[in-house]
């Protein structure tokens, strides 16, 4: 459990200390970008740069270097020093430089909710791809290499199809990333046929956000591979579709390509719910990757989630604060409201 954050020449603060308690913790105020500054630090500490800027950019201007740390329930504190004009980061546990991987070891599991995950069912398909990669990096630290080793074989093989079009390399030169980039594949499909397999399980707890208006609900992965047996499935397209490839520079099925759809009554949701549902249904899978992550890594859960409850219901924000009941959850908001007053921890900027 997080006890207590320290924030030194972050962003907008100078130097300020919160504390926190178990269970539900709301930041309270009317401009957001201070409030989500602060979740912000908390994910660093947990390797979990959400707006993917240069470290430098988290030290407060005209300051030289920020400082973050946070305590845990067992007095161990974890910390993070940003040098800006070395543009170097130094990871330390009880002030003792150490490296990532030892902090990862010993820290719970953070999950994030940002106003910027509504998109994730309206706009590009990598978006959804990059939210199963990031359920199954959280519970898989080895999948992180296993993705980018990937995406580097991959980025290989279309910039060699290029050279084999205007005639700088023979087509024999392909093998070598082809097996490479097959490989990595099929580890990619074991690990995301585990996740595809929980959420196809699980996504009948959806239904209680829609008031049971629907009938059915599924999971629906969208791939051209065929799952059931993978490596034979991509050692006859990369067969079959050579020459397509070099016509086009490109590699135009596999994991980089496939994508994922939630259907309400055999419609996509976003063509089907409301925008508030929308939202509530993205909440509820985190809330399912959650329970995935936990029953593999056996590790605690903590919650940040940036402006909850806009566009939700006052039924809605019960049933989501009910599920959040055995976690320690972190909240941002722009307003006190009723459903605050059982909480443990307000916090007013």
């Amino acid at each position: 459990m997080l006890k207590t954050l320290k924030l030194k020449n972050y962003r907008n603060f100078d130097n300020i200390n919160f504390c926190f308690q178990e269970n539900k913790n709301f930041i309270i105020w009317n401009n957001w970008t201070w409030k989500t500054n602060i979740l912000e630090a908390i994910s660093l500490i947990y390797q979990k740069n959400l707006i993917n800027k240069e470290i430098s950019n988290f030290v407060k201007k005209e300051e030289k270097y920020t400082y973050i740390e946070m305590e845990k329930e067992d007095w161990k504190k974890f910390s993070i020093s940003i040098d800006k004009d070395n543009n170097k980061k130094i990871v330390s546990i009880n002030w003792k430089s150490t490296t990532k991987n030892k902090c990862n070891d010993l820290l719970e599991k953070i999950i994030v909710f940002q106003p910027m995950d509504m998109n994730m069912m309206y706009l590009s398909p990598t978006l959804r791809r990059d939210f199963l990669d990031d359920i199954l990096w959280n519970t898989y630290p080895q999948y992180n290499k296993i993705n980018k080793d990937y995406k580097n074989a991959l980025k290989n093989r279309n910039k060699l199809l290029k050279n084999i079009k205007e005639w700088k390399a023979r087509k024999e030169e392909i093998i070598f990333w082809d097996n490479i980039l097959i490989k990595n594949a099929v580890e990619i499909y074991k690990y995301r046929k585990e996740i595809n397999d929980y959420f196809s399980e699980n996504i009948y707890i959806l239904k209680e956000m829609l008031n049971f208006k629907i009938n059915d609900i599924k999971y629906n992965y969208i791939t051209k591979v065929d799952l059931n047996n993978v490596e034979q499935s991509l050692n006859q397209y990369i067969t079959k579709n050579l020459d397509r490839d070099i016509i086009i520079w490109n590699t135009p099925i596999w994991p980089h390509i496939d994508d994922f759809d939630i259907l309400l009554d055999n419609f996509s949701l976003v063509n089907f719910a409301s925008r508030w549902e929308t939202k509530s249904i993205i909440l509820w899978l985190k809330i399912i990757e959650t329970k995935f992550i936990k029953k593999i890594t056996n590790k605690e859960i903590i919650f940040l989630i940036d402006d909850l409850f806009s566009e939700l219901d006052e039924t809605h924000e019960t049933l989501l604060l009910k599920e959040f009941s055995n976690s320690q959850i972190i909240i941002t908001a722009i307003e006190t409201k009723q459903s605050y007053n059982n909480c443990t921890n307000i916090i007013y900027l």
